[in-house]
């Protein structure tokens, strides 16, 4: 099948690539960044070029960061950027999309998430991907042959990423982690190489209408559990040092309102250190239920993390040599 890929130079594009060329597919890559395509799903034109003969579009493409971001901008790539998609699939005579959104959707939840929960997304990010996702909904409406997937990822690590996870291994390597409350909150996260194989899934059944499935790697972990994992893999002590959680957001506001006034982008923030004390567990019993297959264990996940963190230091202090 001939494939476009949407946002084929970010993380997790780079791995879904690899893994469509390894099943066969043709894939042709468009990303702001490069790509086959050099392009950006705000320009149409763009889209129309890199979508024009392929059979499947797959939208990777998304502004997701926490900082420096207005709300504006996440509804022109994720919501509006999704239009442009939809709209020349629609000219094209495409008929099958795939579209990553989040589970930031669902809003916060004490209790685990499945995707019978009502979307009640607080976060501009989570906003905007669910408003795509209703575009989704009504395109596949109007034409009974078209075939639709959409899956929700949780936080996903691997190789190759430089987000939360590792700032934790980096953190916790340099010997400045320390933990921050109870830390028993479930973080429900997904390790790149098991959410491309959940894409191919539900690519590989994708049916008329509109597949909706969470993605997230079972068993899940709680905040210390991963954390002490990560200790064992870098041959560290785990910390024994725990703060109260009251007294580490009073310090941390103050981060807060000197990122506000000079525009930097603090590693320690209350709304980060909230943020990891705060519980995102959501289940994924139904792709399962559907027949997919977890192939790498969360912990097996974070261990292949570690080793590429290890070689990425290692190379540094050899560039500094």
């Amino acid at each position: 099948m001939k494939i476009l890929l949407i946002g084929s130079e970010g993380f997790i594009g780079r791995f879904l690539r690899r893994k469509l060329a390894e099943k066969g597919h043709d894939v042709i890559g468009m990303d702001i960044a490069g790509g086959d395509v050099k392009g950006s799903v705000t320009n149409s034109a763009d889209i129309m070029k890199a979508a024009t003969g392929t059979e499947l579009i797959i939208n990777l493409a998304a502004e997701h960061h926490d900082f420096g971001v207005k709300e504006e901008e996440f509804f022109e790539v994720n919501t509006k950027g999704m239009q442009n998609v939809l709209d020349c699939a629609t000219k094209l005579g495409i008929k099958n999309i795939l579209f990553y959104s989040t589970a930031a959707v669902y809003g916060p939840h004490a209790e685990c998430v499945s995707e019978s929960a009502p979307p009640t997304p607080v976060s501009p990010y989570g906003k905007s991907k669910l408003e795509a996702e209703k575009l989704i909904h009504n395109w596949a409406g109007a034409d009974k042959t078209r075939e639709t997937a959409i899956i929700r990822p949780v936080v996903v690590f691997g190789p190759e990423n430089y987000a939360n996870m590792y700032n934790l291994i980096d953190t916790i390597y340099r010997k400045k982690f320390f933990f921050v409350g109870k830390c028993q909150n479930i973080k429900s996260v997904a390790y790149v190489e098991n959410l491309v194989d959940a894409t191919i899934f539900l690519l590989e059944r994708m049916k008329p209408g509109v597949e909706v499935c969470n993605y997230s790697d079972y068993p899940q972990m709680n905040i210390r559990e991963t954390a002490e994992t990560i200790c064992k893999c870098l041959s560290r002590d785990i910390p024994k040092v725990i703060i109260p959680l009251r007294p580490a957001l009073a310090v941390a506001s103050i981060f807060d309102i000197l990122g506000k006034i000079t525009g930097h982008n603090f590693s320690i923030t209350a709304f980060r250190i909230r943020k990891f004390n705060t519980q995102t567990c959501f289940a994924s019993d139904k792709i399962r239920e559907l027949g997919f297959k977890q192939r790498i264990a969360p912990t097996d996940g974070l261990k292949k993390m570690v080793e590429w963190y290890l070689a990425s230091v290692g190379n540094k202090l050899g560039d500094r040599s």
